[in-house]
C-alpha cells in the first residue's frame, strides 16, 4: 500500500470514531445546537470541528477530528529527540472536551491519533497515542471504579500490561506542579505505540474510543438529575482554572498545534467558556467543597 492511502485509509478510520462520538452526543445537546465548522487550511491540512459554546447541556463541548501534513517536524512532537524535525510528518486525530453545565458531571477528555514522519515513500518513524482522563468537581467515588475499568478492559483487549503503564502515565502527566495536584482522577495515557500492523494500531484505537464513551455516557446518566445551587457553579468555575492553567502551561498537544501552525480555534476548543480565577478562594472552601482533594492531591489504585 503506498503511504499516501495508508494515511488516507487512518485518517477516514478516525473520523468514523468522530461521528460515532457526535452520535452519542447528540442525544445530550440537540444537533441543532452544535457548530459544525468543517476547515481547510492551506498547505497543512482539514478538519471538522464539532462545538457547543453555550449550550443546554454542555457548557463549553467540542469533538475535533484534524488531518495535517507539514514539511517539518516541530520541536515539541513527541518522539522526536531532534532526529527528524526537519522531516516531513502527517498526523491525524480525534479530540474530545466535554465540560457540562451541572457541575455533579465532571469534565471528560479523549485524544486519539495516529502520527508519522516520512521521506518519500519511507516512513522514519510512526506510532499511535491517546488516551482519556476525568475531571470531577464533587466527589462520586463509584463513578471513578467505572471508569477505570472501562479503561482496563479497553487496555486488556490488546495487552494486559497495557492498563498499569497508560494508568501511571495518565497520573504523571495530568499533573500541575505549581498546584502540585493533579487534573483529575486520572485514566491512560499513552505515546508512541507501536504495531506491527497499522490496522491493530487503529483497532486499538477504536477500543479507547468506545471505552470512553461507554464510561462518560454513563456517569452522565447517573448525575444530570441531580441538583445544584450558585456556590456549586461558581466552585465548578474556580475549579476550571485549574483545567486552564494545565492545557496552556503543560499540554504538549496545545503546543504541537501552535508550533506547527495548526488552527487557533480548534486547538483551544477545549477551554471552558465559563471560568474564575479568584484570591486566596481555597481557604473560604465549604466542607463539601474540600472532599475533591482527597482525589486529586494523590492517585489511587482503581482496579
Amino acid at each position: 500500500m503506498k503511504l499516501l492511502d495508508k494515511n488516507k485509509h487512518i485518517g477516514e478510520g478516525f473520523k468514523d470514531f468522530q461521528n460515532i462520538l457526535l452520535e452519542h452526543f447528540f442525544l445530550k445537546e440537540d444537533k441543532t445546537i452544535w457548530e459544525m465548522d468543517k476547515w481547510t487550511k492551506d498547505n497543512l491540512g482539514e478538519g471538522l470541528s464539532a462545538v457547543v459554546d453555550g449550550g443546554n447541556f454542555f457548557n463549553k463541548a467540542g469533538v475535533n477530528y484534524s488531518r495535517i501534513q507539514g514539511e517539518s517536524l516541530p520541536a515539541s512532537s513527541v518522539g522526536s529527540n531532534g532526529q527528524f524535525e526537519s522531516k516531513p510528518f502527517y498526523a491525524t486525530g480525534v479530540s474530545v472536551v466535554c465540560h457540562p453545565d451541572n457541575p455533579n458531571i465532571p469534565t471528560a477528555h479523549l485524544n486519539v491519533r495516529y502520527f508519522c514522519v516520512f521521506e518519500g515513500e519511507t516512513i522514519l518513524s510512526e506510532w499511535f497515542g491517546g488516551g482519556f482522563d476525568l475531571t470531577p468537581y464533587f466527589p462520586f467515588e463509584e463513578d471513578y471504579l467505572l471508569w477505570h475499568q472501562h479503561a482496563k478492559a479497553a487496555c486488556d483487549s490488546a495487552n494486559k500490561s497495557y492498563y498499569e503503564k497508560f494508568k501511571k502515565n495518565c497520573d504523571d502527566y495530568f499533573y500541575l506542579p505549581h498546584r502540585k495536584e493533579h487534573r483529575g482522577i486520572g485514566g491512560i495515557f499513552y505515546e508512541q505505540l507501536n504495531f506491527s500492523d497499522y490496522k491493530k494500531g487503529l483497532n486499538f484505537s477504536q477500543k479507547v474510543t468506545n471505552a470512553f464513551i461507554n464510561a462518560y455516557i454513563k456517569i452522565i446518566e447517573k448525575r444530570e438529575s441531580l441538583t445544584f445551587d450558585h456556590r456549586d457553579k461558581e466552585f465548578q468555575k474556580f475549579r476550571r482554572s485549574r483545567y486552564v492553567e494545565f492545557n496552556l502551561l503543560h499540554d504538549r498537544g496545545t503546543l504541537f498545534g501552535l508550533q506547527s501552525g495548526g488552527r487557533i480555534e480548534s486547538i483551544l476548543m477545549s477551554l471552558p467558556t465559563d471560568v474564575s480565577w479568584r484570591y486566596r478562594y481555597e481557604d473560604k472552601l465549604t466542607d463539601k467543597e474540600k472532599q475533591i482533594y482527597k482525589y486529586i492531591k494523590s492517585t489511587k489504585d482503581w482496579c
